[in-house]
Parts: C-alpha cells; structure tokens; sequence
C-alpha cells in the first residue's frame, strides 16, 4: 500500500472491503461458516503477512474476517485486543502483528481458534520496513524520522536504536515476538519455506509447509488442490509487496552494513532458526 496521504488510505481499506465481501459469498466460504476453524495469521510486520493472506484466500472455507490487521504492543491495554481474538467466528481468519501475550494466547485457546505465526530472516525484515517507511507509507512518524538520516546505514541505525513514541528499537521487537516460536498450540512456518521458487525458494518445501498449516487448522487438500494452491500464493499484485525474495538482505547490504547487522542482532537472528 503506497499512501502518501490518508485518503490514499481510505481508498485502499474501501477497495480491500470490497474484495472480502465478494470472496465470502463463494460456495465454500458459505459452507466454512458452520465448519470452517477460527484461525490467527500472526507475525512480526514485514515477515510476510501477505503471503500468508494470499495462501488462505486460496483455502477452502476460509474468508477474511473483515476487521483491519490486530496491532497488539505489549505496553499497551490489551483488553480490546482480546475482545477482537473472541469475536472471530467460524470459517474467518484474522491478521495479526501481536507481540506476544500470555492473555492473548489464553484467549486463542479458550476460543477454540488455531494459530499460525510466520517468521522471517530478521534482516530482511528490517530492510523491508525500512522500505515500507521510506517509500511505501509516509504518513507515519517513522517516516520524518528516517528521512532525518542520510545514509542508508545511518537509518538501519536509527532503526535498530529506536525513538521513543515514534519507532520502537528493532532488536526488542524480535525479543517481544519470539516467544510466539515457543509457545505450545501455536504453529511456527517460515516465509522462506512458504513463498516457493517464484520467490527463490523450494518447491518441496512450500509444499510440506502448506501441508502442516492445513493440518493444524484441519483442513484437507487433494494433490491437485495443493498444487493449485502453492501456484497462487506468490503474487506481486500484493498491496505491500517490495522484492519478496529469500536472502535479499545479502546482496542488497555492504560488507561493512553486513558486518554490522550481524553483530548486533546476533543472538536474535539465532533465536528465529537463522544463521
């Protein structure tokens, strides 16, 4: 979503409503509100979230719930959060960017509802929102932030120290994120096993990892379902989509700015399982 404005906002949320509304009158999302699950896709921002979205639009039975993506940040009231988690109904899945919660957890459970939460190479992460805030959404605060800085190294800095009310420090957002890999009932899936060769990753592997999320959330899928299923969850068409790739961090990043990042977010990139 590229807004410069709140009205380009607007108009992106309209049209967004628009498309959930029509996708939920199909057959099988009709059958999905008796016996569809109730499902979270949760994930830190810029690890995927779309890809994600995009595989359980393809999904028998499951329709978005139509509410905006669940911002959960731990020094925040939780109780409004917790009452969006207890209204998801059967058949609809809900986007999340919760930091992790044990109240939030207890409330998935107690409600019945699966969750499923996607990481991603923290260094990618951090150059896609660094992507987001320069060029994709400049309405924020971070925005005026970044920009105070001119070289790129400069604002992955700035990004990883944070500010205070404006930007929170990047190595204690993986922190307040991680227990979600950890915690029982909740399925952990990489980006890099799920976006499949068209984003530089293995076809094999998109396709165990569709096959445990359909799992976890009972779903069945037939051999030519999966297949059709694992064609369509790439897509460039996807309102926040910036390269997509696996890895992009390496190539993208100077040995000095590749140097730096690994040293000081070290013990987090081996907390999430990467090297």
């Amino acid at each position: 979503m590229k807004a410069k404005n709140n009205l380009d906002k607007y108009r992106y949320y309209f049209s967004k409503r628009i498309e959930i509304f029509f996708h939920s009158l199909k057959k099988s999302q009709i059958k999905g509100r008796k016996q569809g699950p109730k499902v979270v896709l949760n994930s830190l921002p810029k690890s995927g979230t779309h890809l994600l979205e995009s595989l359980f639009l393809q999904l028998p039975f499951m329709r978005h719930c139509g509410k905006k993506t669940l911002r959960l940040e731990t020094q925040n009231p939780i109780e409004p959060k917790l009452k969006v988690l207890s209204s998801i109904k059967n058949g609809q899945f809900l986007l999340g960017h919760m930091q992790y919660h044990e109240k939030a957890l207890k409330t998935i459970n107690t409600k019945n509802t699966k969750i499923i939460h996607l990481v991603r190479d923290p260094r990618d992460v951090l150059l896609s929102h660094l992507n987001y805030i320069e060029k994709m959404d400049t309405t924020q605060k971070s925005h005026k932030f970044i920009a105070s800085y001119d070289s790129r190294i400069e604002k992955l800095k700035a990004m990883v120290k944070g500010k205070k009310d404006v930007l929170e420090p990047f190595p204690e957002v993986l922190d307040k994120f991680l227990p979600w890999t950890k915690s029982s009932n909740v399925l952990c899936v990489k980006f890099e096993h799920l976006i499949g060769p068209n984003g530089g990753g293995d076809r094999h592997k998109q396709e165990a990892a569709v096959k445990s999320i359909c799992k976890h959330i009972s779903i069945e899928l037939d051999p030519q379902q999966l297949e059709d299923v694992c064609d369509k969850i790439y897509s460039v068409k996807s309102s926040t989509f910036n390269k997509g790739k696996i890895g992009n961090w390496s190539s993208a990043l100077s040995e000095e700015e590749k140097k730096w990042l690994n040293d000081i977010i070290r013990s987090q990139i081996a907390s999430y399982g990467y090297k």
